[in-house]
């Protein structure tokens, strides 16, 4: 059972790796083999390889093609205005004007579908009062479902796929698509959400009760997230497997004292071991569909089932098997969950406890500080052996979700749930009590908040990302399990391990940077509308532009070009170049100079300007106010010379900081937005140069990319970085032509991803482009999109 159960496993996770979902007979054969294997003793194993990667694929074949399924309804669906009849199927921030929340579609123009499904809208401008539940008639603009695709990233791309969420948009708000209805109904969530809303001030605190009540994390702010994901306690913070077994738990104990009040005669008819487990279990679901089912919440929820249902059966399990087979259920049951790093990061933990537990032949002991160094030495452990996957999934890891979770566990567990649980159980009978209990709650978390900051401020525990961290990680890691460990054996190999981990940091690390000394890399980054680029060279790095700044707050920087840094082991950034005042060229460079400070700021900031006096403040680089023409310097053997504009402004577009930069044998150009006007006016200092590599004018707009101007570059490579679906319609369809006559090989970042191209003069290929949707992460999670009835698969 053990065997089939992994292969089950094994082939769900090898069906990902596909660049597209094979087509429907295809996947028919696949299963129908699966079948036909499974009666074949000496195949089952292969059986349950085809199976779930039949199974997979299924799905997803669903998922991508549900409005195609739709037809005609859904003709024109991404091309033309629609007017849909919805339910909002998440909570809603009522205090925030601008709202981002799920609906599921069941009509368009006024005819029901056949099969509804999710969409993602935005509502901008003077949204009205919305809550969860409410029905809604109202005029939208879509497109599928779609994220930025860079490494290191955030995926939303892949957050959509788990949620199930097949497009995104806007409602209209500009006559004549004005709202036609809007419903009263409201969901049992929603109006707790808006009692805690009364009972609580506005704090820092207030987006964290939401959380754990409600698995509500959309008034986290940047800061929110900044300070749990460096403490290792994001999965705190939110409606997760922990909390809802600390509520399994509350009412297994519940239902063990109720117990003591029944009738004896009762007791002899219905077993007593019934009524916890059946309070354990409505307790977990009644917590669960607060959450409004979560992807975290039901797994739990499955292996919480899996568990009692096994207890109940009275049936022997090993907890391998448990293991294996609530894995196998979740899969079933949340297939796309697959793709989640929640997922891996859940089971990972769970099998690095039952790990130590096993190799340290630690039994629960029965003196009470026995206990607690147990449970010392267990969180120990955790924090070390999820070192190194920490590292991978986010970046970077720390000891401080060690600190943390030896006092907000108990804590946790013993009062700060049971307090918000008796919340949200007398918030509408007694709300009186309810606002003392949530007042009460308050005052914990905002201690516990304060500690947690002050953590977040001890940076020196902070790992970032690097060759060097991953390798002294592992080292550590087998340092630390060589004195958890008891046994002999285990203590041998992990001193091995050790070994090998040291070999590898003084031997192949700098045989490896040796090997690349000569090679540089140019990333344009996928950014939407906007532009961030990022040149490398034996791990140091320039950046050029940072891309917009929403009105939220959050800028691309901050989700896009940070994070791509530390994926590919940057940490020093030398210079920071800045094209012109444009938001979507400069909206992130406050965060850039607050994460890397870097050396030299290339820019022609006013002195008057802000982010000029900020600059000054930090002290962190030599501010330049002379990207003018010929400024020149060097860095790593490039040469880089500055070729626009005359004058050292910022505020046009015609103002653009234009840069060439070459290794002597490739030159780049980035060009900024310049329109064709000052094309012209480049012309005759480029004659001496033959382009490689240009970053196309304007993000490929009409105003620019003139023929004269690429007649007389002719590129081998041309980059426009652009928004998916924009709504200018760029790269114009005229100038892609006039690359195309000219037999310039164009890439687009919404269509490719991150465009990357690796450099060495010393390659007889010494220029080798590669996007990241089609060569770096060819994966049809990650790529494929919703189809309509009449686009091509």
């Amino acid at each position: 059972m053990e065997k089939w159960l992994l292969s089950f496993i094994l082939g769900a996770i090898l069906s990902l790796f596909l660049p597209t979902v094979p087509e429907v007979f295809s996947i028919i054969i696949t299963f129908t083999l699966g079948l036909a294997f499974l009666l074949v003793k000496k195949l089952r194993f292969v059986s349950g390889l085809l199976i779930a990667a039949a199974y997979i694929w299924c799905q997803a074949d669903l998922h991508y093609t549900v409005l195609a399924a739709n037809a005609p309804a859904t003709k024109n669906l991404f091309s033309e205005p629609m007017r849909i009849d919805a339910t909002i199927a998440t909570l809603i921030d009522k205090q925030t004007t601008d709202k981002r929340f799920t609906v599921i579609v069941d009509a368009i123009n006024d005819e029901k579908l056949v099969q509804p499904f999710k969409v993602r809208l935005s509502w901008y401008r003077n949204s009205p009062a919305l809550s969860q539940g409410n029905r809604i008639a109202a005029w939208v603009k879509l497109k599928p479902a779609h994220g930025f695709a860079n490494p290191g990233s955030f995926s939303y791309q892949r957050w959509l796929l788990v949620s199930d969420i097949v497009a995104t948009g806007y409602v209209l708000f500009d006559p004549p698509h004005t709202t036609a209805d809007i419903s009263a109904t409201v969901t049992m969530a929603q109006r707790i959400r808006n009692q805690i809303d009364a009972f609580i001030p506005e704090s820092e605190v207030k987006p964290l009760i939401f959380a754990l009540t409600l698995g509500d994390r959309q008034a986290f702010t940047a800061t929110h997230w900044q300070v749990l994901q460096s403490t290792g306690t994001a999965h705190l913070m939110a409606i997760s497997g922990l909390h809802l077994g600390i509520i399994a738990a509350l009412g297994y104990w519940l239902g063990r004292a109720l117990v003591l009040l029944l009738p004896v005669t009762l007791l002899q008819t219905a077993p007593a071991f019934y009524v916890p487990v059946m309070c354990s279990l409505l307790s977990a679901l009644a917590y669960a569909h607060l959450s409004q089912f979560s992807t975290p919440t039901v797994r739990a929820l499955l292996m919480l089932m899996l568990f009692w249902l096994i207890r109940l059966s009275h049936g022997r399990l090993s907890l391998c098997l448990w293991v294996l087979a609530g894995m196998v259920l979740v899969i079933v049951v949340q297939p796309f969950s697959l793709v989640s790093p929640s997922f891996w990061l859940s089971f990972l933990a769970l099998l690095s406890i039952l790990i130590w537990v096993y190799w340290s032949r630690s039994s629960q002991p029965p003196g009470i500080i026995t206990r607690i160094w147990w449970f010392v030495r267990l969180q120990l452990a955790l924090a070390v052996m999820l070192l190194p996957i920490n590292l991978v999934l986010f970046g970077q890891s720390s000891w401080l979700p060690w600190l943390a979770n030896l006092w907000i566990l108990p804590w946790f567990s013993l009062l700060l749930m049971p307090t918000l649980m008796l919340m949200v159980l007398v918030s509408s009978l007694f709300p009186l009590l309810a606002s003392y209990l949530a007042m009460f709650s308050h005052w914990q978390l905002a201690f516990i908040w304060e500690q947690l900051r002050w953590l977040d401020s001890q940076q020196i525990m902070v790992l970032s990302r690097s060759y060097q961290t991953a390798l002294c990680s592992l080292t550590l890691m087998a340092m630390v399990m060589t004195v958890l460990f008891r046994s002999k054996t285990m203590k041998r190999n992990i001193a091995l391990l050790a070994g090998a981990s040291m070999l590898m940091y003084f031997i192949v690390l700098p045989a490896h940077q040796h090997a690349n000394r000569h090679r540089w890399t140019m990333s344009i980054l996928d950014v939407g509308h906007g532009l961030s680029i990022v040149v490398e060279k034996q791990r140091r790095a320039l950046i050029y532009d940072t891309g917009a700044r929403f009105f939220s707050g959050q800028s691309i920087a901050s989700s896009v070009v940070i994070p791509f840094m530390k994926s590919q082991w940057l940490q020093t950034l030398d210079y920071l170049v800045i094209s012109h005042s444009d938001n979507d060229h400069a909206g992130g460079m406050m965060d850039i100079l607050a994460d890397f400070s870097p050396t030299t700021v290339v820019a022609n900031i006013p002195a008057s300007d802000d982010i000029y006096k900020v600059i000054e403040q930090r002290k962190t680089g030599n501010v330049s106010q002379s990207c003018q023409f010929p400024r020149r310097w060097s860095w790593q053997g490039l040469s880089f010379e500055v070729l626009w504009p005359d004058l050292p402004r910022w505020q046009e577009n015609e103002d653009s900081c234009v840069l060439l930069i070459s290794d002597g044998a490739t030159n780049v150009l980035l060009t900024g937005d310049i329109t064709a006007a000052v094309e012209a006016k480049l012309l005759p200092r480029l004659i001496q140069h033959k382009i490689d590599i240009l970053v196309a004018p304007h993000h490929g707009s009409r105003t620019s990319s003139s023929i004269a101007f690429v007649d007389a570059l002719q590129p081998e490579h041309v980059v426009f970085s652009t928004g998916y679906m924009n709504r200018w319609q760029l790269p114009a369809d005229d100038v892609v032509a006039r690359y195309q006559q000219a037999n310039v090989k164009m890439h687009n970042t919404s269509v490719s991803g991150m465009v990357r191209f690796s450099i060495d003069q010393h390659r007889v290929n010494n220029v080798i482009a590669s996007h990241y949707r089609q060569d770096l992460a060819p994966l049809w999670f990650l790529n494929q999109f919703a189809t309509l009835a009449q686009d091509k698969p």
